[in-house]
Formats: structure tokens, C-alpha cells, sequence
């Protein structure tokens, strides 16, 4: 068994985060990661931002600032940078949570030639975006993220949920354009549809969203049929947001060019939900065409999907069973043990390996 070493500068985060506050996905990623290795029987520590060090479900969590121990593998999170940290470590990686597009900048570039890690991607999306001149031993390995159990393999719905859908990202990723194809060309054709908006936001208790946010995520001068449609919700927990999504009708997502891999859009299709989404980067990966949900790119065409969801029984029938059945994933079981082969195989064995979900 190895000793594995990750360092991750997103932020002050450890092990029993997952279950205590909202996390972003690749905080989530690393922490579930990282715990699958040690059920595995490796040595596992993790440096973040935290400021205390300790020991949880078999992983040693620790501050950016403490030196890493000797190490058989080190697995920087997206930074370059990070590998200077282990300037002796056997192997070294880069696991590419972000866009890769960022590696192409003359910071990263030179670092990415001086320490060679072996790039690990999540997406297509990625591999477009990584440079043909940035390192690389082989094919590049593209794993997708791991669907979690609490999200899989779950029985359908008895019944349609109402006509509620459900923005679930950053509110800074398209929510604007997305209420304004909502307020002008869905909630007109179904008055008792509803938008729960929900994300990883600043607003703060007591505070309106469409006071605060007029004019930047959310459209200025709307009326207060749309106003009262389009419910905005305080960062959730875990268990919270997966309630919502299972119990919504649609995911409605225009995307964003920055999206990498889109976890919340994989675990709301394995939860059941249809999507309709706009195929920018790495979101037209997660939705399966007219079977799970559907891709439009045109507003009116994406406008039309939404409304179809929202109203037609039997169409989201249909979707509901074939998400549960196809868009299931991978286990947290099945990703760590890809990860370790693409990690430790490649050097041990110097085998070129592509791997993919």
C-alpha cells in the first residue's frame, strides 16, 4: 500500500465537512476521495487551508503550512504550484477539478514543464482544453467524478412532483439569462410553476435576492407574478439540496463555459431528475439527449423543453426511469480504484492507460 499526500488550496475545509455545512464539489470530490484510498488501505493526508490537524475516517487532515511527510505519490488540486511541496514525492499528479484552460497561463505553463505531473481530468470539456504542448505521458486519463450512494440506485417516484424546477449552482453562472427565458416564455405557459433557486451564494439571512441582486444574477424590473415564482434559498446542507432536487420536476441549467464537470447536474440525474440544459462545456456530458432530459442551445427551443417537463406526465415518466436507470454513475469504490491505477499503475508499470467512466 502507498502513501498518498494531497494538498488542496480552494479552502480551510477537513474530513467532517461533508456532513456539517454546504461544500463545493471539489471539496466534496477530494473528501470522498481521500476516504475511499484509506478504506483501500493506504496512508492518506490532506493538506487545505485549515488551521487544525486530525484524524477522520482513516485520513489525516492538515494545514497548507505543515510540511508533507515523505510521500510515495503527491496529488496537487488543480494548482501547479502546489507541487513544489513535494519536491521528492515518487509521483506526482495534478488533479484537474477546474477548467483546464488555466494551465495554459505562463504561471502555470513553465510549472507544468518543470514538475511533469500526470494530468488526471474529469471531462471531455478538459481534454479540449488541455494544451497538446502541456505535459503528458501518454493519453490522458479521464475519470468522472463518483455518484455518492446516498444518490444512487434509488427506487422511482410513485408520482409526478409538481411543476417545480431547480437552478442549483453558482447563481453567478447564468441564473440571470435563465429567469428571464423563465419569466418570459415558460411561466406564461405554466402559471403554477415554480423555480427553486439554490447554490453556494452570499446572501445573508433576512436579506431579498431581488433587492441584492437586481441588475446582476437576477433581472431588474421583473413583475411580481415572476417575482413570487422564483424562490431564492439559503445555501443548503447536503441532505437539503438532494431533497430538493429529487423532489423537483426539472433541473433547468444554461451552463457556463467555465463548467468542468457539472457534479450537481450528474447527482440530479442519478437522483431521477430530468435536465434541461444548454450544451456549454462539460454540461452536455452529464444529460443524455431526449432520453434523460434535453439540450437546447436556442432559449425559445430551451423554453419549450422546460415546459414540456413541467406539464406532460408521461414524458417525465419516461425521463424519471431512464436517468435512474442510465445516469447512475460511477461508485465512490469504483472512482478510487481508477484513480489508484492511473496514479500508481502508470509509474510503477509505465503503462500508457486512458481511463474513462
Amino acid at each position: 500500500m502507498a502513501r498518498l499526500v494531497f494538498a488542496d488550496s480552494t479552502s480551510a475545509y477537513d474530513g467532517r465537512d461533508l456532513e456539517r455545512r454546504p461544500l463545493g464539489g471539489t471539496e466534496a470530490s477530494v473528501i470522498q476521495l481521500a476516504r475511499e484510498l484509506a478504506r483501500r488501505g493506504h496512508t492518506v493526508a490532506v493538506h487545505t487551508r485549515t488551521e487544525t490537524e486530525i484524524d477522520h475516517e482513516g485520513v489525516r487532515w492538515r494545514p497548507l503550512s505543515t510540511q508533507p511527510d515523505e510521500d510515495d505519490a503527491f496529488v496537487a488540486i488543480q494548482q501547479p504550484s502546489l507541487l513544489d511541496l513535494a519536491p521528492r514525492a515518487a509521483r506526482r499528479a495534478l488533479w484537474v477539478l477546474w477548467g483546464a484552460n488555466q494551465l495554459r497561463h505562463y504561471r502555470q505553463f513553465w510549472r507544468m514543464w518543470r514538475h511533469r505531473p500526470i494530468p488526471i481530468l474529469m471531462s471531455q470539456a478538459q481534454v479540449r482544453d488541455y494544451w497538446p504542448t502541456l505535459p503528458r505521458r501518454g493519453p490522458l486519463a479521464v475519470i468522472h467524478l463518483p455518484v455518492p450512494a446516498d444518490v444512487r440506485a434509488l427506487a422511482p417516484l410513485t408520482a409526478p412532483p409538481p411543476p417545480r424546477a431547480i437552478f442549483a449552482s453558482n447563481p453567478q453562472r447564468n441564473l440571470l439569462p435563465l429567469v428571464e427565458i423563465w419569466a418570459r416564455a415558460i411561466l406564461p405557459r405554466a402559471p403554477d410553476a415554480v423555480l427553486d433557486v439554490y447554490g453556494v451564494h452570499n446572501l445573508a439571512a433576512g436579506q431579498d435576492a431581488w433587492t441584492e441582486w437586481a441588475g446582476a444574477m437576477l433581472p431588474a424590473g421583473m413583475p411580481d407574478a415572476v417575482k413570487a415564482s422564483v424562490r431564492v434559498h439559503p445555501t443548503a446542507p447536503r441532505p437539503d439540496l438532494l431533497a430538493a432536487m429529487r423532489d423537483a420536476r426539472a433541473m433547468l441549467y444554461l451552463s457556463h463555459k467555465c463548467e468542468a464537470f457539472c457534479l450537481s447536474l450528474a447527482e440530479a440525474q442519478a437522483l431521477g431528475t430530468p435536465a434541461v440544459i444548454a450544451p456549454v462545456a462539460a454540461a452536455a456530458e452529464r444529460v443524455i439527449d431526449g432520453v434523460t432530459g434535453f439540450q437546447r442551445a436556442d432559449p425559445a427551443a430551451f423554453a419549450d423543453a422546460a415546459v414540456r417537463l413541467l406539464t406532460d406526465d408521461d414524458l417525465w415518466r419516461r425521463q424519471h426511469a431512464a436517468a435512474l436507470e442510465r445516469q447512475r454513475g460511477l461508485t465512490c469504490a469504483e472512482y478510487a480504484e481508477r484513480f489508484e491505477r492511473v496514479l500508481l499503475g502508470r509509474a510503477e508499470r509505465r503503462e500508457h492507460v486512458r481511463v474513462a467512466a
